[in-house]
């Protein structure tokens, strides 16, 4: 079943969040009228109306700070959270210890899921109120979806401490308890959230999980159908209360909910596979493969959903005593990609299967075609450093501009930082974040600005572990250097190979992991196919999820022994792609711009195939499908020394290499066709 277990991230109220809205208003009657009736707009879906309102008392009083965050307010909640986050910077503008902006603002964050600047507002909200309790209830909130579930339930305890009649730091505070699996803590916390506020529909909803994870199946029933009444157009209470009944062998009634739910919202993919389970079970096959698709097409991953439930075909099949067809098991499995074909295993001496001896014999190919990567390095490849508390050492340009203007020093500690989440294929995107590079052994008396700010933290510090002080990183002065040269990079986890290249000095978050090396045209080998399918099988990562950057095994990748000119021609093509990524149409999902995506697609498909000639060339070259040497021979320019508009060119240069009867198109196209490259793509 998909839903059950989820809590109230997962629901459109997504944290119980507290907003603060202001409405003390100055002595203008005109300023006063307009936003007294944006309030009332508000309160009442009037959207459009309220704003209008507000921009009239902005306009009136150009300083009204209340009204720029009432702006802020209703922009979120429809969704406009670029807007919102606008109006609230301009509220702090005017007035910046503005306590329930930054509180407001980080809701918003929130929302957007960027969780370490929500922290960050939650914090100054907290800097300037100290006993502001919804900012630590809110704070509270993101911890938890942070998976700091300890600090979660420490913020809401706070909350609860300052405003003992507050309901929502309570049902925050469960929701931490049952992620933690302490379900009766959880429901003794969602019992007062609801004793506190009779309506509240997050806590019957959250109640209701709790107690279904504690098998009380009558009691979760119980609270899903008040969260219904309290909310009739909600589609999750009836998919969670749909899979309650399932477990219950209440058919019916499961099948009844299902259906509720799918109405209420058309996209919810959960009820869909929910239903298709019931349909399985019932071996109503048809009406199951509908509802799988669905739940496939609204993006669920029915086949890790079915590993989850079943582990595979054949588990369903024993546990239920039935026979799954044919496009059925072919459904479940859609969507769960292999990283690489696991088919004809044979059997070891202890009856344990092995590898497909061709994947071992392609495996030893590549490895015989060049030097490890950890070998063939200058410097050695490691992830960043540990920043966390990240919400105290990673900080904003306004944080930075205030700690330098307090003191000079600071900005010698005060480094650009990079987090994994920012780093594209073949270029880092820049989020102007610093790190408080306090590393060991630092001498913090002289940068008094920075042990000021730290020092706000002290307790906080204190109880990391560690042998270091209180304010420092652990992380020492040599990693400085590390940074400092140009580097590769890549994000700790992703979904397929993705390397940038960094050359700014940016110091790096744990989330990245870094290679340290000037030579360009690595970044162009390790984002193939090629490199990914040999990565995933040495490193065992073998199934649809992402990939986890492992250092070990990245070591291992072979770097082909080609020479001077070979790796030139790839670091061209780097350079390319690093261009082509900066501009608005081949980013852009208008389709009068299609063309140029499908041209970096294009670029990125000759690569691969020069990859594979890297890896096979004696295989490639007898078979007539390599390409080096018909893409040499076109003299491809730098990027810098192409006159005019540089887009025009790679669009020709494009339509040159496309052409039917272009022998890099042909040979590439045709490479499928060899063996070894088929089992790479899974197609043999």
């Amino acid at each position: 079943m998909q839903g059950t277990n989820r809590g109230l991230g997962d629901i459109p109220h997504k944290y119980s969040l507290a907003y603060s809205k202001q409405t003390t208003l100055p002595q203008q009657g005109r300023v006063e009228e307009y936003n007294t009736r944006g309030l009332s707009h508000a309160k009442n879906g009037k959207y459009d109306l309220a704003i209008a309102d507000f921009r009239k008392a902005i306009k009136i009083d150009p300083d009204y700070v209340e009204a720029y965050c009432n702006i802020g307010i209703v922009y979120d909640s429809i969704g406009g959270y670029d807007r919102a986050i606008e109006n609230y910077n301009k509220a702090l503008q005017l007035k910046p210890d503005y306590a329930e902006a930054y509180n407001n603002r980080g809701i918003t964050y929130g929302q957007k899921g960027e969780y370490d600047l929500a922290i960050t507002d939650f914090n100054k909200a907290i800097e300037f109120k100290r006993d502001y309790a919804k900012a630590y209830n809110n704070r509270g909130a993101i911890f938890r979806t942070k998976g700091k579930l300890d600090k979660s339930i420490e913020d809401c305890s706070e909350a609860i401490r300052l405003e003992s009649n507050y309901a929502a730091p309570y049902n925050n505070r469960g929701a931490a308890y049952r992620n933690k699996g302490d379900i009766d803590l959880a429901i003794q916390d969602y019992n007062k959230a609801i004793q506190l506020k009779s309506d509240f529909f997050e806590a019957y909803y959250n109640r209701g999980i709790a107690y279904h994870e504690g098998h009380q199946y009558d009691l979760a029933i119980e609270d899903y159908s008040k969260a219904i009444q309290l909310r009739p157009k909600h589609a999750h209470p009836y998919n969670n209360r749909g899979n309650t009944y399932l477990l219950k062998s209440n058919f019916d009634n499961a099948i009844e909910d299902y259906n509720k739910a799918i109405e209420l919202n058309p996209k919810l993919a959960q009820a869909y596979y929910n239903r298709s389970e019931v349909w399985l079970y019932h071996q109503e096959w048809e009406k199951a493969k509908a509802d799988l698709i669905s739940a496939r097409d609204n993006g669920l991953d029915v086949a890790a959903a079915f590993r989850k439930g079943y582990k595979n075909a054949a588990g369903f099949e024993q546990k239920h005593q039935v026979k799954l067809p044919k496009d059925i098991i072919a459904l479940v499995r859609q969507g769960f990609r292999y990283r690489y074909p696991i088919k004809d295993k044979v059997l070891g001496a202890d009856g344990k299967p092995l590898e497909s001896p061709e994947v071992l014999d392609l495996l030893q190919t590549f490895r015989r075609a060049g030097t490890p990567l950890g070998e063939y390095l200058k410097g050695t490849p490691s992830f960043g450093i540990e920043t966390v508390p990240t919400e105290v050492f990673v900080v904003d340009r306004a944080t930075r501009d205030q700690l330098i203007g307090e003191h000079p020093s600071s900005d010698d500690i005060l480094k650009p930082f990079l987090q994994g989440t920012n780093i594209k294929r073949w270029q880092v995107e820049s989020q102007d974040q610093w790190v408080i590079f306090t590393h060991r052994g630092i001498e913090i008396n002289n940068y008094p600005a920075i042990l000021k700010y730290l020092g706000k933290y002290k307790e906080l510090l204190s109880k990391r572990e560690g042998e270091h002080e209180w304010y420092e990183l652990q992380a020492s002065l040599e990693e400085a250097e590390h940074f400092a040269q140009p580097k590769l990079v890549c994000p700790n986890l992703y979904n397929a190979q993705t390397f940038a290249v960094e050359t700014e000095g940016l110091y790096c978050g744990y989330t990245c992991y870094v290679i340290p090396t000037a030579e360009k045209w690595l970044c162009g080998l390790l984002n193939t196919l090629p490199v990914e399918w040999f990565y995933s099988q040495v490193s065992k990562q073998l199934d649809g999820g992402k990939l986890e950057a492992r250092s070990k095994y990245i070591k291992q990748i072979p770097v082909p022994d080609i020479n001077a000119t070979q790796k030139d021609l790839v670091r061209k093509l780097v350079d390319y792609f690093m261009y082509l990524r900066k501009q608005p149409t081949t980013n852009s999902k208008d389709l009068a711009h299609a063309r140029d995506s499908v041209m970096v697609g294009y670029f990125e498909w000759i690569l691969k195939g020069l990859v594979y000639e890297f890896y096979m060339p004696a295989l490639l070259q007898s078979a007539n499908r390599d390409i080096f040497k018909h893409l040499i021979a076109e003299q491809l320019p730098e990027v810098d020394e192409i006159q005019g508009d540089k887009m025009s060119f790679f669009r020709s240069l494009y339509e040159h290499l496309h052409h039917r009867k272009h022998p890099v198109r042909v040979n590439t196209f045709f490479q499928d066709s060899l063996r070894p490259i088929r089992i790479i793509e899974d197609k043999w």
